[in-house]
């Protein structure tokens, strides 16, 4: 993170202010330090703050044990003591060291093999947060991409002109999303959890993107967001529509519900299958819009990836597969939940290929 990110965050559970405290620095870049609030504490670790709180964070810290041993003798003695229970509650310390760098190496290996940026990218962007965000909407507005993945939808805020950009999530996903992002002085990721947001009142624009339906409880997770918007800014949703939807809800679905216990390297394989089968789909539709059937074009299935590489299509399918839990919606569902947070102007969009995005504002 760059230091003049320091002043949009705060403590997700009383909302103070963080002092900061830099242990490594390099080219106005912060790569390792603590956030230090009224009440709390969050590491820095690998340029990303890691802003998680309960049993989230006992975990971060027994998962960063290599940060705590090369900087103990830096740490306050609060701080020291906190993180050395974690590690001490750890059973077989040698087993869990090397399952932890079993499964780093295991995601590493996960998303050099299925994301790859590609040209289609911004539209894909625009797609989702359309008809309601435009190339113009963006610019010199203060941008959060909450459930930011890999990056690539944090990344066209910044390249769309936003002034600020922060992506947050939970997971590892983070560290590909600030590799992504990194070249951009304007962008700052933060790992956090979307029911404990560390900001308030700082944007413009807030979207989420593919990520709400995938909660334990997306309902109040969507209710704990609006707080993150100036008290003129703008919510923007998408998720799984639920109308003309069977498709997902009585195949994708149980197959899923199978499929999600694979190792990765095998799912990942699996997922080919049906990649290619909408690749052949896409085939049929290029070559009707080619003789000009277009109305025809418009019913194949998959149609909407017509113009996506066949990475993209991969990598829909892994998410699919892998992901362990979707949750589909009717359109009034979600205007519902705009109205419970009190959020105005609320306007919703249908998508064909099965998607919903809402828009509200707060006023």
């Amino acid at each position: 993170m760059k230091k003049n990110h320091l002043p949009f965050l705060s403590d997700p559970i009383d909302s103070s202010k963080f002092r900061l405290t830099i242990f490594k620095n390099i080219n106005n870049e912060i790569v390792d330090g603590l956030l230090i609030s009224n009440t709390n504490w969050f590491p820095i670790i690998s340029n990303i703050p890691r802003i998680l709180v309960g049993e989230l964070k006992n975990n971060l810290l027994k998962n960063n044990i290599q940060f705590f041993r090369k900087y103990q003798p830096k740490l306050p003695k609060s701080i020291k003591s906190e993180w050395e229970k974690q590690i001490n509650s750890i059973n077989n310390l040698d087993k869990f060291l090397a399952h932890q760098k079993k499964t780093g190496e295991s995601f590493a290996w996960e998303w050099r093999n299925i994301y790859r940026e590609n040209n289609f990218e911004k539209n894909n962007f625009l797609h989702f947060t359309g008809p309601f965000i435009t190339e113009k909407t963006l610019k010199h507005k203060m941008v959060i991409d909450i459930g930011c993945g890999s990056g690539r939808f944090t990344k066209w805020g910044t390249k769309l002109g936003a002034k600020v950009v922060f992506g947050t999530d939970l997971g590892e996903s983070v560290e590909v999303a600030y590799q992504m992002t990194k070249k951009f002085d304007n962008v700052c990721i933060v790992q956090a959890d979307i029911y404990n947001m560390p900001f308030n009142n700082i944007f413009d624009i807030a979207y989420s993107i593919g990520v709400l339906h995938h909660l334990p409880q997306p309902q109040k997770g969507f209710l704990k967001l609006p707080k993150v918007l100036k008290k003129t800014g703008k919510m923007l949703i998408w998720v799984y529509n639920r109308r003309n939807n069977n498709r997902a809800i009585y195949f994708y679905e149980p197959v899923r519900a199978i499929l999600k216990y694979l190792p990765k390297p095998m799912l990942l394989k699996l997922c080919y299958l049906p990649a290619f089968g909408v690749h052949l789909f896409n085939y049929l539709t290029t070559w009707l819009n080619f003789i000009e059937q277009y109305e025809m074009a418009k019913k194949v299935p998959f149609s909407y990836y017509a113009n996506f590489p066949f990475n993209m299509k991969l990598n829909d399918a892994f998410d699919v597969l892998a992901t362990p839990k979707s949750n589909y919606y009717y359109v009034e569902e979600i205007e519902k939940w705009f109205k419970s947070a009190k959020l105005k102007d609320i306007k919703s969009f249908e998508h064909p290929e099965a998607g919903i995005t809402c828009v509200g504002e707060t006023k």
